[in-house]
C-alpha cells in the first residue's frame, strides 16, 4: 500500500516495483506510491511520470492474477508555510502558522490527468486534497500517523471526508529499529482519533525505498479486480499486518469489519485467526481500551465474547501479536479494521 522507486526518493523502475510484488512477495495486489514532490527541480512529478506510473500499474494487472494500482504520496511539509524559519524561500509557499498535516497515499482506480499536490494552494489541506480526489473516484489513506507535534494536523479534515480518507496506516506504538526503541505511538495515535468520532479503517505499507513491497494488507473483496478492490477499501473491509502473513476474521453479530450497525442486544464478538506461529496476545479493543484479552500460545485461535457491558455506542477491533519476530526484533501483528455499533431505538 505503500513504496517508492527512483521517480521520487527510492531506487529502481516502476518495472522492478511491480514485478517484486508480483514474483518476489506474491502479492495479489499493490500500490505504488512516489512522492509527488518528485526526484529533481522543480520539485513537482512530471505529468510524463505520472501517466508512466498509471501506463505500468495498467500493463501489469491481470485480473484474477495480480493487480497494480497507480498513486502517489501528498507529501505536505511544514517548510511550505512562511513561519517556518528553516529552508530557503523558494520553499515557503504558503502564507501563515506552518501545517503538521503529514503524508497521505493517493490512489485510482482509472487513470486520470490528476495529480494533486501538496505544493498546489488549491490541495493544501486535506479537506481541498479530499474534495478533488473524491471527484476522480480515488482514495486517500494517512500515512504514518505520529503522536506530538509533527502529527498535530495529520487529522484535521472533515467527516464528510471519512468515505474518502478512508483508511491509516496501522503499526506498534513503540518501534525497534537498528538496536534502539522507537515510541512513534501510531496506535495510540489512532485510537485517539476513533475516540474523537473519527472513523477509519486500518491498513500498512512498507513505506519501501528500496522498491521491495511486501505484504502488509489484507483485503476481504468478492474477486481480485481493481473495482472489488477499491470497493473493499473504500469500506474499510481491510486489516494491517506487520511481517507474518496472519489470516484473520473479526465480526460483531455477523457484520463485517468496516461497517457501522445498530443492535437491540449485547454485541456478540466473532474472531478467527490463522497464525503463524503461537499467539503471545489476542486482544478485543473497545473504544481505545482492552476489552478482553487472552495469551493463546497457539497459533490458530477461535472464540465468541458477548459484550454484556455494552454502554451503547462503541467501536471494537482485534489485534494479534505474535512470538516470531522481523530481523529488527519486533513481533508480528495484525489490527482489524474497527466495527462500529449503536444501540437500536425501539419505538413503541
Amino acid at each position: 500500500m505503500h513504496g517508492h522507486t527512483a521517480n521520487s526518493d527510492g531506487t529502481g523502475t516502476l518495472d522492478d516495483y511491480f514485478r517484486y510484488a508480483k514474483e518476489v512477495s506474491k502479492l495479489d495486489f499493490v500500490v505504488i506510491s512516489d512522492h509527488d514532490f518528485g526526484n529533481g527541480p522543480p520539485w513537482c512529478m512530471p505529468q510524463a511520470v505520472w501517466k508512466q506510473t498509471q501506463d505500468k500499474a495498467d500493463a501489469y494487472t491481470v485480473d484474477g492474477t495480480f493487480v497494480a494500482i497507480a498513486g502517489y504520496e501528498w507529501t505536505s511539509q511544514p517548510k511550505y508555510w512562511t513561519d517556518v524559519a528553516q529552508g530557503s524561500p523558494s520553499e515557503r509557499l504558503f502564507a501563515g502558522q506552518p501545517k503538521f498535516f503529514n503524508h497521505k497515499n493517493v490512489y485510482f482506480p482509472k487513470k486520470t490527468d490528476a495529480l494533486f499536490s501538496a505544493k498546489d494552494s488549491a490541495y493544501m489541506t486535506p479537506d481541498l486534497l479530499a474534495a478533488a480526489v473524491q471527484k476522480q473516484g480515488g482514495l486517500i489513506q494517512n500515512n504514518h500517523p505520529i503522536s506530538g507535534p509533527e502529527g498535530a494536523d495529520q487529522w484535521a479534515y472533515a467527516p464528510v471526508y471519512y468515505s474518502v480518507i478512508a483508511n491509516t496506516e496501522m503499526s506498534a506504538d513503540t518501534l525497534l529499529y537498528k538496536g534502539k526503541s522507537y515510541n512513534i505511538g501510531v496506535e495510540q495515535t489512532a485510537r485517539a482519533f476513533l475516540n474523537r468520532g473519527g472513523m477509519t479503517g486500518f491498513v500498512k505499507g512498507t513505506d519501501t525505498h528500496e522498491g521491495k513491497p511486501a505484504a502488509r494488507t489484507a483485503v476481504l473483496c468478492k474477486d481480485l479486480t481493481r473495482a472489488a478492490l477499491f470497493d473493499a477499501l473504500r469500506h474499510r473491509r481491510a486489516y494491517a499486518v506487520t511481517h507474518a502473513r496472519i489470516v484473520l476474521s473479526f465480526k460483531i453479530d455477523d457484520h463485517e469489519m468496516g461497517e457501522t450497525f445498530e443492535t437491540a442486544d449485547k454485541p456478540t464478538i466473532a474472531v478467527r485467526i490463522e497464525g503463524t506461529a503461537a499467539i503471545s496476545e489476542v486482544a478485543v479493543i473497545r473504544d481505545g481500551a482492552i476489552l478482553t484479552s487472552s495469551n493463546p500460545g497457539v497459533p490458530h485461535v477461535a472464540f465468541s465474547y458477548v459484550d454484556k457491558s455494552f454502554p451503547g455506542k462503541s467501536y471494537y477491533y482485534l489485534r494479534v501479536t505474535q512470538i516470531d519476530k522481523d530481523a529488527e526484533g519486533n513481533p508480528s501483528c495484525a489490527w482489524s479494521s474497527p466495527i462500529w455499533v449503536n444501540s437500536q431505538t425501539l419505538l413503541p
